[in-house]
């Protein structure tokens, strides 16, 4: 029989694996076609960040959605004058959230070991942003819309998303594997982790040039410039993702 100690090395091994090898292949194919599911999920994790932070500081949102390549817009207004301190706290939830997000789920599926609970939550999340902001008919219309590559059937797109998102990991949290379960909490957690961050180097990118960004829209009505935010985003990031990660193996060296 395998002692206690065995069990949690080998599920050390197992989280450690499991996070080198999403990373790996997130690294070399993110941007292939077989993975643009898991992007379209970070994309919504991320429009949803933005739109929650949006209705906790009393503002309206009107939809959230995603598009075939990847990108999302988040559509949200406030009575009056928008306040600087709302346009930067929202501003920052897209990425901040999404990496804070995949902390939060390497830390469930260390402690959640059967992955069945943590697999059933980010069905109910994913449900929940697809039921309170996904339209089914969305107008596609500024220059932000054309930025991000949103277009009018984007909100029909990001509803049969939602569906079979939040199908399959129901379907996923029924199956008999619990092997399967944890690994697939892991990989998404971890996509979640590194597309925030690569996110926001190319943020990082396109604020020292002065480009279209979340952070422009920080910079604007802030004295850091956009590449600052963007720095602080990404060192937050970073942050929140190795925090879950030495979080989840601290616990299994404990056991």
């Amino acid at each position: 029989m395998s002692s206690v100690g065995d069990v949690a090395s080998a599920e050390r091994r197992e989280l450690t694996t499991t996070v080198g090898v999403t990373a790996a292949v997130w690294l070399l194919f993110s941007s292939a076609w077989p993975l643009l599911p898991v992007r379209w999920f970070v994309t919504l994790v991320h429009e949803a960040g933005h739109a929650a932070a949006a209705r906790v500081l009393g503002g309206d949102v009107s939809s959230v959605t995603v598009n075939r390549h990847g990108g999302g817009l988040t559509q949200w207004s406030y009575p009056g004058e928008i306040p600087t301190l709302q346009r930067v706290l929202v501003a920052s939830a897209g990425y901040v959230g999404a990496a804070v997000v995949g902390g939060v789920m390497i830390e469930l599926a260390a402690r959640l070991r059967r992955g069945r609970a943590a697999l059933l939550a980010l069905a109910a999340l994913v449900a929940l942003i697809g039921v309170t902001w996904v339209p089914w008919q969305f107008d596609a219309e500024g220059s932000v819309a054309q930025v991000t590559g949103s277009s009018s059937g984007d909100g029909r797109f990001s509803t049969v998303f939602w569906l079979v998102a939040a199908a399959a990991l129901v379907g996923l949290a029924v199956q008999p594997s619990e092997r399967l379960r944890r690994v697939t909490v892991l990989a998404l957690a971890t996509s979640l982790c590194l597309a925030s961050i690569d996110d926001l180097r190319r943020v990082l990118e396109v604020s020292s040039r002065g480009g279209h960004s979340d952070a422009a829209a920080a910079a604007a009505v802030t004295p850091l410039s956009s590449w600052m935010w963007s720095a602080v985003w990404l060192l937050i990031g970073v942050g929140a993702c190795a925090a879950g990660l030495w979080s989840a193996l601290s616990s299994r060296k404990r056991q």
